[in-house]
């Protein structure tokens, strides 16, 4: 019989008061009090040590206060304890890029697409560990994946934008620069990325009329006014 304590005036057994005190360090880490969350997880952890969700949120707060350290310690006792979530591994594949281990995380990226290999921001972080190895084929195919998994989400197709520019593939990068353009028309930094562009692949007149276009519904900013005086 599990044993009894009382809180609050309610008796609750353990697993009940290990996940108040995980519910209460959701509620702190929302609020961006870190410390307070890592301080209700730990107390989740030593009531009862094989929740695997503990020690993935702890990781999570000792991330977001920058220990990675602990929150790469946390990841992996998360992976040990259940192997086959994959948000986990993506979770330490994370850390561990951060930290310059990019052999380590790309394997914890590859374990978590190999759970689950329908989720965009996995492809989108194992690209980026791709692209940071020199892999730049591999890491734009997987920018291409994550696109194609959500194409609403302009940030994967701004990513797979910089690499086709990197690779002077401009018409594949004009683009994506068109397909963020019209997630966000009025957003002037991808618009001066096109003009950029544009003038790269020796377009200064299309340039030019993009620029003025779009100032004819909004003043242009001091970085697109520099980008005009280019296309004189």
């Amino acid at each position: 019989m599990a044993s009894q304590v009382p809180v609050d005036g309610l008796p609750k057994d353990k697993t009940e008061m290990a996940d108040d005190y995980n519910e209460r360090g959701i509620s702190f880490f929302n609020l961006r009090k870190y410390a307070d969350a890592i301080q209700n997880f730990t107390k989740a952890i030593k009531i009862v040590g094989t929740d695997p969700d503990y020690y993935h949120n702890r990781g999570l707060a000792y991330y977001s206060m920058k220990m990675m350290d602990n929150a790469i310690k946390d990841y992996r006792k998360a992976v040990e304890i259940f192997p086959e979530n994959s948000d986990y591994h993506n979770a330490l594949g994370a850390a561990l890029e951060d930290i310059g281990k990019l052999d380590e995380a790309l394997e914890s990226f590859n374990s978590a697409i190999k759970l689950e290999n329908d989720v965009p921001d996995y492809y989108y972080n194992r690209g980026n560990v791709l692209w940071k190895l020199g892999r730049k084929e591999e890491a734009l195919a997987d920018y291409s994946r994550a696109v194609d998994l959500n194409r609403a989400d302009q940030i994967f197709i701004y990513k797979r934008f910089q690499a086709n520019v990197d690779l002077g593939r401009y018409e594949e990068a004009l683009k994506d620069v068109d397909a963020a353009i019209s997630l966000v028309p009025g957003n002037s930094f991808y618009i001066a990325h096109k003009a950029r562009l544009l003038i790269r692949m020796g377009k200064k007149n299309d340039a030019r009329s993009l620029l003025e276009s779009f100032g004819k519904n909004q003043p242009l900013d001091g970085e697109l006014e520099s980008i005009l005086k280019e296309t004189e």
